[in-house]
């Protein structure tokens, strides 16, 4: 009689091989997923730090152009004439750039500079403000 309830024990336990085995492959594919969703989130998010940190440059770098051109340290292409007082907005990189506020008070004067960066088609857009005396 023993004999015979070890076999009834063991034929009543043959499936759970099966259901270890799919419990385990379960566990692993959530793993997975957990792990190619986070890469693609820190993909994105590496992106547009990487562009949000080049607007910044972009704008830093314009101004720079802007202080070194009424400073008369020199031009930049696209019709720049620190001569006459004609300072436009560069372009650098692919960020366009625009003075939001541009008030400068001559020499030995505070003065402040504002300027925006923006890639309109990508929706990106950084603005630095400047006070400096020459």
């Amino acid at each position: 009689m023993c004999h015979n309830d070890k076999q009834s024990l063991l034929r009543n336990n043959q499936g759970f091989g099966l259901i270890a085995a799919v419990f385990v492959i379960v566990i692993l594919a959530m793993f997975g997923l957990l792990t190619a969703r986070y890469v693609a989130t820190t993909s994105v998010a590496s992106a547009d730090d990487y562009l949000w940190a080049q607007g910044l440059y972009a704008a830093e770098s314009a101004i720079q152009l802007k202080i070194l051109c009424r400073d008369l340290g020199g031009t930049w292409g696209g019709g720049a004439n620190c001569d006459t007082g004609t300072y436009p907005d560069p372009t650098i990189a692919r960020f366009t750039t625009q003075a939001t506020t541009d008030n400068f008070g001559g020499i030995s004067n505070p003065s402040i500079l504002r300027i925006q960066a923006n890639i309109p088609t990508l929706n990106i857009s950084r603005e630095i403000e400047v006070k400096y005396i020459l």
